[in-house]
């Protein structure tokens, strides 16, 4: 009796050991797995999430910058358009206000002279021509 009692204690026992040495080893590798080694996968994701956010940053910046700069040559391209079209406009009227003196022949008494029209154009025109 108690030689059956004697194996179902040391079956006992050594069930009870192995449980014990199975929740040690889970204490201590669950401590190692908390202390050292998450630490070190997360400063490991965190390294490769910053590198991959500031180079999606730094794209989202440039994407913008050429938006910009496509549109200012838009912009640019439309305002030389028009300063050019205002310019042959200026032009155009400059000629027809000088040709409206030289045919002004009323009986008002006033006269204008070739040397009125030549000191008109050299005062009334900005030097080069055109819109300043």
């Amino acid at each position: 009796m108690f030689g059956l009692l004697d194996k179902l204690g040391t079956t006992a026992a050594a069930i009870a050991g192995m449980i014990v040495g199975a929740a040690a080893t889970f204490a201590v590798l669950s401590l190692y797995d908390a202390w050292i080694d998450d630490p070190g996968v997360a400063r490991a994701a965190r390294e490769g999430f910053v590198a991959a956010s500031e180079k999606l940053a730094l794209e989202g910046q440039i994407e913008e910058m050429q938006r910009q700069f496509k549109l200012a040559e838009t912009a640019a391209a439309s305002d030389r358009a028009r300063a050019e079209t205002a310019s042959r406009e200026a032009d155009d009227a400059w000629k027809r206000y000088e040709a409206a003196v030289a045919a002004d022949g009323g009986d008002d008494g006033c006269r204008v002279s070739p040397d009125d029209l030549d000191w008109l154009r050299k005062s009334g025109q900005p030097a080069g021509g055109g819109v300043p």
